[in-house]
């Protein structure tokens, strides 16, 4: 079993929003291919092609994260890169709905979508899609559909687990991989990078910033029983990434 990395595009931050200091950070948007002897699956898939051309639909969410996004760089180019085709995908797993983790479903065609209860009947909220929180543009296009209520075996044999870590979303969760080398959790947004963590700092326009804080604890114990933590936007920690994944 492999666990890779794909980079698709970045986004230029406002670190007030992030950290609460002044500046901007760098946060890479990733989409992670996991191969298991049973199938091919993603955890999250990046942002709409069509914000390669045209970022006017993001409106205040757009000014304040501003993606850094070309041509190439979509999911599907990044896993062509592979040899993989988008129809070789089987599972889409979503850490949550956000336009930067679930805006390359439109492109995975023949993939079943896996991702918490919680957070599907967000991502249908009408006030929420009104505000900008979500658009079913990134994510809504008749895939099959697998709602979550709490922990799931992703391929039955507890290598690729589902893992629920509510507060960014409602219905936000995260990923563990037993990988030869040591098991893994991808955080996702639960937690953006190991600053994040070590100064327990939550992004002030989540969902719930106290339950986030509790799922970052969560995983702060499973780290330290010797899980290693690969964060959501940790543009330092995909630096030293292996370019061939972990196995």
């Amino acid at each position: 079993m492999r666990l890779i990395p794909l980079t698709v595009g970045q986004i230029e931050g406002d670190t007030r929003i992030v950290t609460g200091r002044d500046g901007t950070v760098t946060l890479p948007v990733l989409s992670w291919l996991i191969e298991h002897p049973d199938g091919l699956a993603l955890f999250d898939n990046g942002m709409h092609v069509g914000l390669q051309a045209d970022t006017s639909r993001l409106g205040r969410i757009g000014e304040l994260l501003r993606p850094q996004y070309q041509p190439g760089e979509e999911v599907a180019a990044r896993l062509a890169d592979r040899g993989i085709r988008p129809d070789d995908i089987d599972l889409m797993v979503f850490s949550h709905l956000h336009f930067d983790h679930a805006g390359g479903t439109e492109q995975l065609p023949d993939a079943r979508i896996v991702i918490q209860r919680d957070e599907w009947t967000a991502g249908q909220d009408q006030h929420l899609i009104e505000s900008g929180v979500y658009d079913p543009i990134d994510y809504d296009h008749g895939h099959d559909v697998e709602q979550l209520d709490g922990e799931h075996d992703l391929f039955g044999d507890g290598r690729v687990r589902c893992l629920p870590t509510p507060g960014h979303t409602a219905g936000h969760q995260s990923l563990r991989v037993e990988l030869a080398s040591g098991p893994v959790i991808l955080t996702g947004d639960c937690i953006y990078f190991q600053s994040m963590l070590d100064e327990m700092k939550v992004p002030r326009f989540g969902h719930d910033l106290e339950q986030q804080k509790a799922s970052m604890r969560e995983l702060a114990a499973h780290r330290d029983r010797g899980c290693r933590l690969l964060f959501g936007h940790d543009i330092d920690q995909l630096a030293e990434f292996p370019a061939d994944g972990l196995v």
